[in-house]
């Protein structure tokens, strides 16, 4: 049982089994000194740790997400799968080699496939049970190419005649939609909960679930099909076209678990990116302002270009007390800046202010720039009083130079010398108010 509360989730990135399916031998040494003690006993004993590849025992899956044969609005949620036993994704790689630990990938791939996915067929294809021998090798009127995996490296317990489910994608469609090796490891995790209580307490009491995610929302309105494919054996084909000996068509990939559901309702994320703007965020052009400038007004069409990159013309009210129209431009916009490599000295925001000689105009974006900065940092009470210890510790230095300088004596009667000479002045003029 997990040490967890109740109500609290603990996430890990993987959990990597104590021993990986394949073969190993035990050796076991004992010396007995009474009898022999020169020449030990010794025993060996040979034995397979045995994991799924080809099939998957329906007890490993916990539950799926969206529900098997559901209608909902799912459009905004990944479809997921959960194992009773944490370290499945895990118990393989996709070489076959020892897996790396510091960086553990899944074999398992979850993808979600719809009609609109095969256009030329028009529907989903079919899940079809095939010998290991057709997943290996498939026929060549199949125009198929499947794992790269040897029957030579089947362990005792797999047979080339054992059954299996697989389906063909096409080759760019297969492309398309599954995973990179540099994505499988965020798309697999490990979820420990409290089980205290719970009806799975019963079968899973360390309740340590694990999770593999599809890389990609459903469709909407529409019959979507999620399928747990595993990818042992397309290493070289995750990132970029996958090429066969024959250049063959189609990809095929064993089918370990899958299930339907329909995706209602168009509000989803896939529809909001597809119906995105993705134009520069820039002010619209009115149209008297279009008319000047197709009559070519260099005014408009200097205007006009200041929108298009990104700026907008606002009311500045200068120090002077003079009012003018200053243009300025949001930090948010796309365009290409030579970044400069020394930035001077800037005491205030005024000192910011960039002045156009050919408009008249003042751009006030990066004198803002400099308040909202300044603004900012002085929210920061550790950087605020950080700042005001080291000025008074800058004023407190000068006014000691300026005490020890030889030359202080000499200011300070400059000074009295000043103030004795305009004393009578200061003497006459306040008589003079006074009368």
């Amino acid at each position: 049982m997990s040490d967890l509360e109740r109500g609290l989730i603990q996430f890990y990135q993987a959990c990597l089994p104590s021993l990986f399916p394949g073969e190993y031998t035990i050796k076991v040494d004992q010396t007995i000194q009474e009898i022999r003690p020169k020449k030990p006993f010794r025993n060996e004993l040979d034995f397979s740790v045995a994991g799924p590849r080809f099939t998957l025992n329906p007890g490993d899956v916990y539950s799926v997400y969206p529900p098997v044969n559901h209608s909902g609005e799912f459009g905004n949620t990944l479809p997921q799968i959960v194992f009773t036993r944490r370290t499945l994704p895990w118990e393989r790689t996709l070489d076959g080699k020892d897996p790396d630990s510091k960086s553990p990938c899944p074999w398992l791939a979850l993808l979600v496939l719809s009609a609109s996915d095969f256009k030329k067929e028009g529907k989903l294809p079919e899940i079809q049970t095939r010998k290991v021998e057709a997943l290996l090798k498939p026929a060549a009127q199949d125009n198929c190419m499947g794992p790269d995996i040897k029957p030579a490296d089947l362990k005792t317990y797999e047979s080339l005649s054992d059954q299996c489910n697989t389906i063909d994608l096409p080759a760019d469609l297969f492309v398309n939609i599954v995973p990179q090796s540099a994505d499988l490891p965020y798309l697999a995790h490990v979820r420990e909960v409290n089980t205290e209580n719970k009806e799975t307490l019963s079968y899973q009491s360390e309740g340590s679930f694990a999770v593999v995610l599809a890389n990609r929302f459903p469709e909407p309105t529409a019959h979507n099909s999620a399928c747990l494919v595993s990818l042992e054996g397309f290493q070289n084909h995750l990132c970029g076209e996958p090429k066969g000996s024959n250049e063959e068509a189609n990809i095929r990939l064993a089918v370990l678990a899958n299930w339907k559901f329909t995706c209602e309702g168009e509000n989803n994320f896939k529809v909001l990116m597809h119906n995105l703007r993705t134009g520069r965020l820039c002010r619209s052009v009115s149209k008297d302002l279009k008319e000047k400038i197709v009559a070519k007004d260099n005014g408009a069409n200097a205007v006009g270009e200041a929108f298009k990159l990104g700026y907008t013309a606002l009311n500045h009210n200068i120090r002077n007390g003079e009012k003018t129209v200053s243009w300025y431009r949001g930090p948010l916009v796309p365009l290409s800046y030579n970044k400069a490599e020394t930035y001077p000295f800037i005491p205030s925001a005024d000192a910011a202010l960039r002045y156009n000689y050919n408009t008249g105009l003042l751009d006030v974006s990066y004198a803002a720039a400099w308040q909202l900065g300044r603004m900012l940092a002085l929210q920061n009470n550790h950087f605020a009083q950080a700042l005001y210890r080291y000025r008074n510790k800058g004023r407190l230095k000068t006014k000691s130079a300026i005490r020890q300088s030889p030359a202080n004596d000499t200011m300070e009667n400059n000074v009295i010398q000043v103030f004795k000479s305009n004393q009578g002045g200061l003497q006459r003029l306040g008589r003079s108010a006074r009368t």
